[in-house]
C-alpha cells in the first residue's frame, strides 16, 4: 500500500531530508514550497500525511491546516515549527493537527518514526484507533469521556501535548475533574510508570506547603532533627500535580518560577542547588488573568506555567453526558462497596438528574450517586429516590409543585411532545428528506391516549378533555 506524503516547506534542504528518510517504495513523498503549491497538489491526489512548515511566505502553516482538514479530513497532519514557538504548535493540535515537530529537528529516527506511525494509523484503524487509546487511558484513571463535542476536545488535546516537554494549566469551577485530567496527562505521558503527585496548594500554611515542595535540611527550623526529601526530589522523572495554585504566597511563586527557568531548587536550610526533572500540572478554579492583573500572581511565572491551557466546562453544560456519569459512579459506588450488582436508574431518574444544575458539577453528582446507591435495597433507582431538592428543582422548570408531581403525568407529557415533533414531520414538503413513518405516529398517540386514560382511572370524560378531543372522537381512537 502507497502512502502519498505532503511536504510544504520552503527550505530546499528540509524536502530534500524528508525525501531522504522516507525514501522507500511505500512513500510517496511530494514536495512544494508554499500553500499555493500545495492547494495545487491536493486537488490532484488525496494525501495521507501532510508535514506543514509554520512560516510560509503566503500564508501561515495553521490556515494551510484548517483548509487541508476541510478538502481532505482523513489526512493526519504534522506542524513544524521553529524552537520557542510551542504555543502555536498547541494551537495547531486544537485546530486538529495530528502532531507537531520542533525545529531544529532533534533525531532523524524520531521524525522517521512520527511519520511512519501516522502512515501507518489507516492499516491499523479497524483495530486500535486513536480515541480507542484515548479511552484506554482514561479507563486507568477512572476518567469518563462522555459524548460533549467540547470536552472530547479537551481530552484528546491533552492525550497529544502528553509526551510533550510543556506546563499545563487546567481551569474550571470546583468539581469538574482537574485532578482527574490531570492524572490523565501523566498515564498517558511517557513518565507514567513515576510518582504522580497532587498537592493543594490553598490547603497549606505557607511554610508547610514550602517544606513538602522542597524539603529540608537538618536543622533549617525548630523541630527539624534530620534531612527530608521535598516533593521535587521525590517525584523526579515524574508529574507534580498544583491544585489551586492561585493560593499560593508570593515567595511560594518566586520558588518555583525558579525551578521552571533552572531545572533546580534549595531545600529549605540548604546551599547546594538540587536538580530535578518534574512535569508541572497546575490548576485554579480562579480567573488567574484577574490576579495576574491585579498583581496577585506572578506575571512571569503565569506564562511560564499557561504553556498549555486546558479549561473545563461546568457539567450543566455537557448534560448529554450526566447519564453516562451517573452508570459509571453506580459502578463504582457498588464495587467500592461490594455490592453485588450496581443499581439501574429508571429513565425518568435519569431524565431528572439531566435536567438539574449540578453547580457542584461531577463531585456533587459523585456524591449524590453514592448517598442513593447505598441506601437503595431495591436495585431500582425511580425518582423517589432521588434528594428532594432535585426533585423540587426538576419540580420548577415544569411548572409543578413537588407535592403533585406525577411520574405518570410526565410522561405523559413527555409522549405529548413526541407526537408534537413527530406531526410536524408528517409533512409532505418533507417526503423522501426525513426518517418519518406513519406507523411510529399511530404507535406513540396510542401509548398517549392509554396511559392518560390511566391517570385518570379511567374517566373518559376527564381523559378526553386532557387530551383535548370530545368523547366521541376519543370513543373511535379507542375502537382503532
Amino acid at each position: 500500500m502507497n502512502v502519498n506524503v505532503l511536504i510544504v516547506d520552503g527550505e530546499r534542504q528540509i524536502q530534500t531530508l524528508f525525501k531522504r528518510i522516507l525514501g522507500s517504495q511505500v512513500y510517496r513523498v511530494t514536495a512544494v514550497d508554499d500553500a499555493k503549491s500545495a492547494y495545487l497538489k491536493l486537488a490532484q491526489k488525496n494525501f495521507k500525511v501532510a508535514m506543514i512548515n509554520f512560516k510560509l511566505r503566503d500564508t501561515t502553516g495553521l490556515d494551510l491546516l484548517q483548509y487541508i482538514k476541510n478538502v481532505q479530513p482523513e489526512c493526519r497532519c504534522i506542524i513544524m515549527t521553529g524552537y520557542g514557538s510551542i504555543e502555536t504548535a498547541i494551537r495547531a493540535i486544537q485546530l486538529g493537527a495530528y502532531d507537531y515537530l520542533e525545529k531544529p529537528f532533534e533525531s532523524l529516527e524520531k521524525v522517521r518514526r512520527i511519520v511512519q506511525s501516522v502512515g501507518d494509523f489507516g492499516e491499523k484503524e479497524s483495530n486500535h484507533t486513536e480515541f480507542e487509546s484515548i479511552r484506554s487511558c482514561a479507563d486507568t484513571v477512572g476518567m469518563v469521556i462522555g459524548n460533549s463535542k467540547e470536552m472530547r476536545k479537551v481530552i484528546t488535546t491533552a492525550y497529544k501535548i502528553a509526551n510533550k516537554k510543556v506546563n499545563v494549566l487546567i481551569s474550571g469551577e470546583t468539581g469538574t475533574g482537574k485532578d482527574v485530567l490531570a492524572r490523565f496527562i501523566h498515564a498517558a505521558s511517557d513518565r507514567k510508570n513515576n510518582l504522580f503527585v497532587p498537592i493543594n496548594c490553598g490547603a497549606l500554611h505557607e511554610s508547610l506547603l514550602e517544606s513538602e515542595l522542597f524539603g529540608h535540611e537538618k536543622g533549617a527550623f525548630t523541630g527539624s532533627n534530620g534531612t527530608r526529601k521535598g516533593i521535587f526530589e521525590l517525584a523526579n522523572k515524574g508529574t507534580l500535580f498544583l491544585d489551586e495554585l492561585s493560593e499560593a504566597s508570593q515567595a511560594i511563586q518566586v520558588k518555583l518560577l525558579r525551578v521552571l527557568e533552572t531545572g533546580e531548587f534549595l531545600r529549605l536550610g540548604g546551599e547546594k542547588p538540587i536538580k530535578t526533572d518534574v512535569r508541572i500540572i497546575t490548576a485554579t478554579n480562579a480567573n488567574i488573568e484577574n490576579l495576574v492583573r491585579s498583581r496577585k500572581f506572578r506575571k512571569d511565572l503565569y506564562y511560564r506555567l499557561n504553556v498549555v491551557r486546558l479549561d473545563l466546562i461546568p457539567l450543566r453544560q455537557r448534560s448529554e453526558d450526566i447519564i453516562e456519569f451517573v452508570k459509571h459512579f453506580a459502578e463504582k459506588v457498588a464495587a467500592n462497596y461490594n455490592h453485588p450488582t450496581p443499581p439501574l436508574f429508571t429513565e425518568l431518574a435519569l431524565h431528572v438528574l439531566q435536567c438539574y444544575p449540578w453547580y457542584g458539577n461531577v463531585r456533587e453528582l459523585y456524591s449524590i450517586i453514592q448517598k442513593i446507591v447505598l441506601k437503595d435495597v431495591s436495585g431500582v433507582i425511580d425518582i423517589k429516590h432521588l434528594p428532594k431538592d432535585i426533585i423540587n428543582s426538576f419540580s420548577r422548570q415544569n411548572g409543578q409543585n413537588q407535592s403533585n408531581f406525577s411520574p405518570q403525568k410526565f410522561k405523559i407529557q413527555r409522549l405529548k411532545g413526541i407526537i408534537h415533533s413527530l406531526n410536524g414531520l408528517n409533512n409532505p414538503q418533507l417526503e423522501g428528506k426525513s426518517s418519518f413513518h406513519p406507523r411510529l405516529l399511530q404507535d406513540v398517540e396510542k401509548e398517549y391516549i392509554e396511559r392518560t386514560i390511566e391517570y385518570y382511572n379511567g374517566n373518559v370524560t376527564l381523559a378526553a378533555r386532557a387530551l383535548g378531543i370530545s368523547r366521541a372522537t376519543l370513543y373511535r381512537k379507542i375502537k382503532q
